[in-house]
């Protein structure tokens, strides 16, 4: 019996230099990155410029998977329910792990406590953006020009809850103004029927709206941040537009499921930043007016609790309901 405790002991010990191997090794096979957009959207955008570096200093494939629909709700759901070992990781948004909860109170999973925030990496206001017809330059001149169509206005949002649907429906009630809401599968979506004319306006984060903006597709009249992005410094505020208490933000981070390792969640953090914050993203970011942070996992998950208040505050205000 003695010995064959030596043996089991020795034998255990033999384990665990492998053990560790692996975790060292990580990631040794493919990583799912999901994406709970469709393509073509900012969220896409930001995902397809981190993954193909990530992809470089792993040696392994990190594959873009875009789950759109219900707001967002399809794609989260999967990660929820996904493997917590680390090959599976998601680009969410303040919708998807933060509000969505306040307007979907049956959502299949629990946008907290479901989740293991990584990072956030970064915020991006909004542009208020319209139809390349439309006779206005200014925000002032939009409204003034909407109260005279008959019947009103329609404007599109990337989802119905969605921080454009909240911006957009802001600027209607303080403007007093007639507007009916479309709500689209993603920006991407929405943007071709905002070109043509078939809506009049959006709030459309920056990242997506800037370059429509600046090859003339739509136009661009103020921008939802408190100051002026550096990504648009001559896009005014809508502070200084003349609407007063008009800042909105919203966020991008990543997600990986509940429970996955500890040593696991320390380099999925730690390397997604640091691709954040390298010379040549640092050039893409400017250029899609994404203002990158990178924080650790609870610096990031402390965010993501404190912005139910703010959104249930904007929310309340706005009267918004979603079905």
């Amino acid at each position: 019996m003695k010995t064959r405790g030596i043996c089991l002991l020795v034998a255990c010990l033999a384990v665990l230099p492998g053990a560790a191997m692996a975790q060292e090794t990580y990631p040794s096979r493919p990583v799912r990155w999901v994406v709970p957009f469709p393509a073509g959207g900012p969220t896409d955008t930001l995902s397809r410029i981190l993954t193909a570096r990530l992809s470089e200093i792993w040696g392994q494939s990190v594959v873009v998977e875009n789950k759109g629909g219900a707001s967002g709700a399809i794609g989260t759901d999967f990660t929820a329910k996904a493997q917590p070992d680390g090959y599976t990781v998601m680009l969410g948004t303040q919708s998807t792990n933060a509000s969505n909860m306040l307007f979907f109170p049956n959502l299949p999973y629990d946008p907290i406590k479901d989740f293991q925030p990584l990072t956030l990496i970064g915020t991006a206001c909004m542009a208020l953006v319209t139809a390349p017809n439309v006779p206005a330059n200014t925000p002032k001149e939009f409204v003034e020009w909407a109260k005279k169509q008959d019947g009103g206005v329609s404007y599109a949002s990337a989802a119905p809850g969605s921080s454009q649907h909240v911006a957009a429906e802001l600027m209607v009630r303080r403007a007093d103004m007639k507007a009916t809401h479309i709500p689209y599968r993603g920006s991407s979506a929405a943007m071709p029927d905002l070109m043509s004319g078939r809506v009049a306006f959006m709030f459309d984060n920056l990242p997506s709206a800037l370059p429509a903006a600046r090859a003339g597709k739509v136009k661009a009249l103020a921008q939802t941040c408190a100051t002026r992005s550096p990504s648009a410094p001559d896009l005014p505020t809508m502070e200084e537009s003349g609407f007063p208490d008009f800042a909105i933000e919203g966020w991008y981070g990543i997600f990986a499921p509940a429970k996955t390792p500890r040593p696991i969640v320390d380099k999925l953090s730690a390397d997604i930043n640091k691709v954040l914050m390298e010379s040549a993203s640092l050039e893409k970011w400017k250029t899609l007016g994404f203002d990158p942070i990178g924080t650790t996992p609870e610096v990031f998950a402390e965010r993501q609790k404190a912005d139910l208040a703010y959104w249930k505050k904007m929310i309340d205000y706005t009267g918004i309901k979603v079905e």
